[in-house]
């Protein structure tokens, strides 16, 4: 362990210990066969941490460590997505501290996380994307976002002059994300309801943005598909729309705000398969399914496909496409979905008692 996250672990030795002994442990009869883990960030002012949950075969999760990050949340929502990501091999997560102006980087090991190092960014980073070893941070409070490598010594070096802006001051921007083959890079802004692209250099600096209109008003989550298609959630319609993206990043619309019926679609993610998509809800605590077409197109499935707790503010599917967490942040709890191959939701037991401070949610 680095000396850095030995003194981090000391420091908050006894919140390790208040917050492991309320939270969650496995259903009655679960099974005990851990297969992944699902993290969320606490995003606590005085002292920004991880909590790990371990993830069960059959889906249900088990509270395994509270780990700190050595960096400070913000005050307050992120009002992002995507917070939290890991690489693609498992051997690292990557977290956002918004109130300290900074990113970590942690070690996904058999002992559990080892925090490895810490790097500065600009102001407010809310949201962070990873490709290989090349990692973007979109930082709220500067409207830009910035380029970080992570090295083969498990440390997180910025690449020089690859900071880039997006449309304009006060976008209040949500999410960057990479496309599957990480030539692009996608951010929302939810106050101009626009969408920005950048095409990813070989060297890892980005050229852009490309500013280009969402089809609906404040486009906030989003995902690629695997077929490079992109798919957003706009809260004031709790609407989704998906759009072909071509090499140079222009966006076409496939289908366009396809309501759910529900209140603030705020979070979205795709399955591996392509073949289906999930908003969470903000305003009525419930996620929505949508079926995804061979064309991109979207129909919507079913509006309430599962009921989460209170205050939903992030979401992801584990490895496999077998099971939905999403976070509830005004709840301090996470609500767990077996996913069926039909793309329907059974409810299963999931976590409570997580600091209400929280934001950001990534399974594996």
């Amino acid at each position: 362990m680095s000396p850095l996250a030995r003194t981090a672990r000391f420091v908050v030795l006894s919140v390790i210990f208040t917050v492991g002994s309320m939270l969650a442990v496995p259903a009655a009869g679960a099974s005990t066969a851990v297969v992944g883990h699902v993290y969320v960030q606490t995003n606590d002012p005085n002292g920004n941490s991880v909590v790990a949950f371990d993830r069960a075969s059959d889906g249900t999760l088990s509270y395994a460590e509270t780990v700190p990050t050595g960096g400070a949340g913000f005050a307050g929502s992120l009002g992002s997505q995507g917070a939290l990501a890991v690489t693609a091999d498992e051997q690292h997560l990557v977290v956002v501290n918004g109130g300290s102006d900074d990113v970590s980087l942690l070690d996904i090991t058999s002992h559990g996380l080892e925090l490895a190092d810490v790097q500065a960014v600009s102001d407010r980073p809310v949201s962070v994307a990873v490709f290989r070893h090349l990692v973007y941070v979109l930082n709220q409070g500067s409207d830009s976002i910035q380029a970080i490598r992570i090295t083969d010594g498990d440390t997180l070096v910025a690449i020089p002059n690859s900071t880039r802006s997006l449309s304009g001051a006060g976008v209040n921007a949500a999410e960057v994300a990479f496309s599957p083959n990480g030539r692009l890079l996608a951010v929302t802004e939810k106050a101009t309801a626009k969408i920005d692209t950048y095409v990813v250099r070989p060297n890892g600096r980005a050229d852009g943005p490309s500013v280009q209109s969402s089809n609906g008003l404040t486009p906030f989550g989003f995902q690629f598909g695997p077929d490079g298609r992109l798919y957003v959630s706009e809260a004031p319609t709790s609407s989704a729309s998906s759009y072909s993206v071509a090499a140079d990043g222009t966006l076409s619309v496939i289908s366009g705000s396809v309501p759910n019926g529900q209140g603030a679609a705020c979070w979205l993610v795709v399955t591996h398969d392509g073949r289906h998509a999930y908003t969470a809800n903000a305003a009525t605590n419930n996620v929505s399914s949508y079926a995804i077409g061979t064309d991109g197109s979207l129909t919507l499935a079913n509006g309430v496909a599962g009921t989460t707790g209170t205050g939903p503010v992030d979401m992801d599917l584990s490895d496999g496409d077998g099971f939905l967490y999403v976070f509830n942040r005004a709840g301090g709890s996470i609500s767990a979905f077996a996913v069926n191959g039909d793309g329907s939701l059974t409810a299963l037991a999931g976590a409570s008692a997580i600091p209400t401070t929280g934001n950001g949610i990534v399974a594996i």
